[in-house]
């Protein structure tokens, strides 16, 4: 379990905020490293894991697939729209060129995809609302 997965589930906790995913390359490794952080089923609702080349959201194998490069990874957020959702929605979107093996290539795309969601949830509050949230649940 990664410290940032932690703070994922955390601020999600904090916010009754939830997370759903959608993975190829990882095949289920987004879902497994927020899933072993504590408190995860208050805020993971599950994942789906496509598998299909026309589906797939980079390329870890050992050669080219697609017309793209091994080490091509695109990884995306994106949260609630509305009024009342709390968030101004629009999403992000980052292509990544990883370095690597195949599974060195699938942990950091499991790794840059809980780092942007963390700084997208950060972006939602600031300074003193955090902090409140922070005392209003027990120094979480």
């Amino acid at each position: 379990m990664s410290s940032t997965a932690t703070d994922v589930v955390r601020s999600l906790t904090v916010k009754s905020g939830t997370l759903a995913v959608a993975k190829s390359l990882t095949g289920g490794l987004v879902a497994a490293e927020v899933t072993s952080a504590s408190k995860a089923p208050r805020a993971f609702r599950g994942s789906l894991t496509a598998r299909a080349t026309g589906l797939t959201t980079g390329v870890a194998c050992p050669e080219p697939r697609g017309g793209r490069a091994v080490g091509t990874v695109l990884v995306a957020g994106d949260g609630p729209f509305g009024v009342d959702s709390g968030s101004a929605g629009g999403g992000k979107v980052e292509a990544l060129r990883l370095n690597g093996d195949r599974e060195e290539i699938r942990r950091e795309s499991v790794r840059s995809v809980l780092v942007l969601l963390l700084k997208e949830l950060a972006g939602e509050q600031t300074g003193n609302e955090r902090a409140q949230d922070t005392e209003r649940n027990g120094g979480f």
